[in-house]
C-alpha cells in the first residue's frame, strides 16, 4: 500500500481513474471511505487522489500537534510526491475546512473547488455540537459513540427508507485500524476550524461550488445559503431531504451536481495516465 512520511509518521494515500486529476479531502473522523459510494462515477472520468488524515483509516497518528499547518501540509505532501501541480478539488465535511485553507494559501495549485456538506459559520449551536461530540468520544466505547452520531449524520429520509443500514455500518466503522480509539479526530482537529469562513469563500477568486442537505443536521442549510451568497458566482446545489453525509445519503443527487460542476471548470487540466491503485 501507498505511504508517504509527513508530519514524522506515515499517510496512507490512493489514486484510482483516469482523466484531470481531482483532490478528495475527507471529513473529522472518518477516513477516504467516505468517497465509496461515489468513487466509480467519480475515477471513471477523473485521476482520484484519495487520503487519510493522520490518525485515521490506514494513516499512522502524528506524534505533532494535529494544526492547520500539519493539515495542509499533508495536502502539500500528498500533491507534490504525485508532481499534481493543478487539480480540481471536493472536500466532505471538515474536509472543506481544510481546501479552503489550502486554496487560499495556494491558488494557483487548485483549479476549481466543490464543498460538500461543509460548515461556514461556527454558531453557538455548531460550537456545542462540537464539545459535545468530543466529550461522548472520549467516553464513550467506540460502537456507542458510533450510533448516536450516525443519527445526526444521515437524515431521516434515508434511515426509514434503509433501515438495515445502520446496524451494518456501525459494525463496518467499529473495524477499522483505528478501532481502538474512537474518533479521536474530535480532540485533534477540532482546533483547526476557522470560526467563520464566509470571508473566505467570499475573497476566492477560483470557481466554487456548495454542496449540501436541505436536511442536513450538523449544518443547517440556512447559514450555507449565507455563505453561499457572499460571493457573487458561488454555485450552489441543495440536495432535498439530503442529510449531512450526503455521499452515502444521497449519492446520485451529489454526484450528479458534482460532476456537472467539474465538467465546466476541469477542460483545462491535463490528462494524466492512471497510476496503480491500492484496493480500498
Amino acid at each position: 500500500m501507498p505511504f508517504l512520511t509527513v508530519n514524522e509518521a506515515n499517510l496512507y494515500y490512493e489514486v484510482d481513474g483516469s482523466g484531470p486529476p481531482l483532490l478528495l479531502v475527507m471529513g473529522l473522523g472518518g477516513n477516504s471511505q467516505v468517497w465509496a459510494p461515489i468513487r466509480r462515477q467519480l475515477a471513471s472520468r477523473y485521476r482520484l487522489v484519495m487520503y487519510d488524515m493522520q490518525g485515521t483509516g490506514r494513516s499512522e497518528a502524528s506524534p505533532l500537534p494535529t494544526t492547520r499547518e500539519t493539515l495542509l501540509a499533508e495536502v502539500d505532501a500528498v500533491l507534490t510526491h504525485l508532481e499534481l501541480p493543478r487539480v480540481l478539488a471536493i472536500g466532505y465535511s471538515f474536509g472543506t475546512s481544510v481546501l479552503l485553507n489550502y486554496a487560499t494559501r495556494n491558488p494557483e495549485r487548485v483549479q476549481a473547488i466543490s464543498l460538500v456538506s461543509g460548515v461556514y459559520n461556527v454558531t453557538p449551536f455548531v460550537r456545542y455540537f462540537f464539545d459535545v461530540q468530543t466529550e461522548l468520544a472520549d467516553g464513550l466505547t467506540r460502537s456507542q459513540y458510533l450510533k448516536q452520531v450516525l443519527l445526526w449524520l444521515f437524515s431521516d429520509s434515508f434511515l426509514n427508507k434503509n433501515p438495515e443500514f445502520f446496524e451494518r455500518i456501525v459494525y463496518m466503522l467499529g473495524r477499522s485500524p483505528h478501532a481502538a480509539q474512537p474518533f479521536h479526530g474530535w480532540r485533534q482537529f477540532v482546533g483547526s476550524f476557522e470560526p467563520d469562513y464566509r470571508g473566505t469563500i467570499g475573497a476566492l477568486s477560483l470557481p466554487t461550488q456548495i454542496v449540501h442537505g436541505e436536511a442536513d443536521k450538523i449544518s443547517p442549510i440556512g447559514p450555507v445559503r449565507e455563505a453561499a451568497a457572499v460571493r457573487a458566482g458561488c454555485r450552489l446545489d441543495v440536495v432535498p431531504e439530503g442529510g449531512h453525509m450526503l455521499t452515502w445519503d444521497s449519492p446520485e443527487e451529489t454526484v450528479a451536481a458534482l460532476l456537472e460542476f467539474l465538467e465546466e471548470h476541469g477542460a483545462a487540466l491535463a490528462f494524466p495516465r492512471a497510476e496503480a491503485s491500492a484496493a480500498p
